[in-house]
């Protein structure tokens, strides 16, 4: 009975560093959770304008050679038209034909920018006015056209879609110019026209007014364009 008991007492002593390990190893193991969390409520203020170029890096209007001069629009809240560029096409004869003059603008653009968080979608209209001089209305059945249009930002995914040719006519209805879907265009997003054929200098191919045969008048002659940021997509 001794040794039996002797034995017993040997095989606890042998097993118990085990049953140790196996204790200290199971309570490794154990795991629990806590928790992170962030609250987003809808952008303010004015946001700043970008580079058309390189969207990482501010833009300053009139500083390079035929870009535009135009001000920021210090549009502020959610969603934002932040700026828009003005256009010129020169001083030229008057031709007895239609002919298409290029702008002088190489770089015009418009700023979005969608801080809703809603991804409701959105897009922007343009509409051209009647050109005009100092006393009357002026360069009947004009056609201001804005081609290769491309979009750009430092926002990836979820890109809009610029719309391609748009055709404005002097005194006519609005146009869409470029277009978010549902998930589309959160962030800053610029629209640019930029040109085509960088061989002619100083003039931008993709941004165009034709004037009808016998249209012209001598003088200058102003037109307005209207650009109009809505909350929704426009197709």
């Amino acid at each position: 009975m001794k040794r039996k008991i002797g034995l017993f007492m040997l095989s606890v002593l042998l097993l118990a560093p085990f049953a140790l390990f196996s204790a200290a190893k199971a309570f490794a193991q154990s795991s629990f959770t806590s928790n992170a969390s962030i609250t987003f409520v809808p952008g303010e203020g004015t946001p700043p304008v970008l580079d058309p170029t390189d969207p990482t890096q501010p833009f300053e209007p009139g500083v390079e050679p035929g870009d535009p001069s135009d001000d920021p629009t210090n549009d502020a809240g959610p969603l934002t038209l932040d700026y828009v560029s003005s256009l010129d096409f020169g001083s030229h004869s008057i031709e007895s034909e239609a002919t298409i003059y290029e702008s002088t603008v190489l770089r015009p653009f418009i700023q979005v920018t969608d801080r809703r968080g809603t991804g409701d979608g959105w897009h922007v209209t343009a509409q051209l006015s009647a050109f005009a001089n100092e006393t009357e209305t002026t360069l009947p059945g004009a056609v201001l056209t804005l081609k290769n249009g491309s979009v750009i930002s430092t926002t990836t995914g979820g890109e809009p879609t610029a719309n391609d040719p748009v055709a404005l006519y002097a005194g006519g209805a609005a146009e869409i110019v470029v277009n978010a879907q549902e998930n589309e265009g959160l962030g800053t997003w610029i629209t640019r026209w930029f040109p085509v054929n960088p061989s002619v200098p100083n003039v931008n191919d993709s941004v165009t007014l034709e004037i009808p045969a016998g249209a012209a008048t001598v003088g200058d002659h102003q037109a307005t364009i209207t650009w109009t940021l809505h909350d929704a997509p426009g197709f």
